[in-house]
């Protein structure tokens, strides 16, 4: 099969969950498939095209202005798609803006079959967004079909649909379809005890990294919280106010990153909002560690509340301590949190899931 992935940003560079599984889709698909993908040129110095791991990158380059970027955007994929030989005979599309807008256009001109997939609640919640209100119903009802990464997240887009465009309703139930998350499994360890709480994400509001610090430092639990972005200067300024203990690792890589887990004592996900499947939930269960999170999208499918994992309240950083603080003083409730993680994790590997996407690419491939 002919497949063109469509996504914003592409490793290396700027990336998180969504560009990641777009790396991990992208190599495992080129082993029975041609792939290419289609990204922006993001840093300016990245290579227009490279062939990497069995697939082909193709970088764009990017507008500096506002405005005009989009619809720069839109016209550099079109043109893209239609030089590319052999033509694709499927656009799968990560997220539904820019991508899946740009997917479903050019596959409308082209006769080529988008597959728009949804990456996190931010996407569907369409009364946020004058825009998105407007331009998403649109786009998921033009595309051959839509992903999500969860039954949660498909109910919770069709409820939400149903608030702003019921209209569109029909159009878009029928070619919903739940594909996860692709996971790499590392060797199990043993619950370090002894070791810090962490959490790993971008430094922005919706991650709720401020809640994080506020309950380690009632607590007095050491945090590391690994990633970088724009509340770094705001969360280091509230972890002194607050006499925290916390180390900022900053963006770090996949070997650091797996490292860190090995050395937690637990994992914490505070986000308040826009999570899908969280990879680094999964990413932390796989590595059978304990984890504390919201309940979000995705982790409401993932996480039952004392099973494999403890759930607390957005924004409540008393109960996020109460929730350390069990974890702490209770290593057999840890272990067995851990080894249910683990458990959990393992029905996301790779090659339990790519059959599940690869039914889809055949369902609505061009013909």
């Amino acid at each position: 099969m002919e497949i063109a992935i469509l996504i914003g940003h592409f490793p290396p560079g700027s990336f998180g969950g969504a560009e990641l599984q777009a790396q991990g889709w992208a190599e495992r698909l080129s082993a029975h498939h041609r792939v290419t993908v289609i990204t922006r040129r993001d840093p300016a110095d990245q290579p227009e095209r490279e062939v990497r791991d069995g697939y082909t990158v193709l970088r764009l380059p990017v507008s500096r202005i506002p405005l005009w970027r989009t619809y720069a955007d839109l016209r550099a994929i079109e043109r893209a798609i239609a030089k590319l030989e052999p033509r694709p005979e499927v656009l799968l599309c990560f997220q539904t803006f820019v991508s899946g807008l740009a997917g479903v256009n050019a596959g409308d001109r082209l006769g080529i079959p988008a597959i728009v997939w949804i990456r996190g609640e931010a996407e569907y919640r369409l009364r946020e967004s004058r825009v998105h209100g407007r331009v998403s119903p649109d786009v998921w009802t033009r595309a051959a079909g839509v992903l999500v990464q969860s039954d949660t997240g498909r109910a919770d887009l069709l409820a939400e649909l149903e608030r702003v465009a019921p209209d569109r309703v029909p159009g878009v139930r029928g070619k919903l379809a739940v594909v996860e998350n692709g996971l790499d499994l590392p060797a199990a360890s043993p619950v370090a005890h002894a070791g810090p709480v962490l959490s790993v994400g971008r430094l922005i509001p919706d991650k709720g990294m401020d809640v994080v610090i506020e309950a380690c430092a009632a607590t007095q639990r050491p945090l590391v919280i690994a990633g970088s972005g724009p509340e770094r200067a705001a969360l280091e300024a509230l972890a002194a106010a607050r006499g925290a203990d916390v180390r900022f690792a900053g963006f770090v890589g996949r070997a650091e990153l797996a490292t860190l887990y090995q050395q937690a004592a637990v994992n914490v996900l505070a986000a308040r909002r826009g999570e899908g499947l969280p990879n680094v939930l999964l990413e932390a269960m796989a590595h059978g560690r304990p984890v504390i999170a919201t309940p979000c999208a995705g982790t409401r499918n993932l996480l039952a509340d004392g099973g494999n994992g403890l759930l607390v309240p957005a924004g409540d950083a008393s109960a996020l301590a109460a929730a350390l603080t069990r974890v702490a003083q209770e290593p057999a409730m840890a272990d067995r949190l851990a080894a249910e993680a683990r458990a959990t994790a393992e029905r996301f590997e790779w090659r339990r899931v790519q059959p599940r996407l690869e039914a889809a690419l055949e369902r609505w491939r061009r013909r």
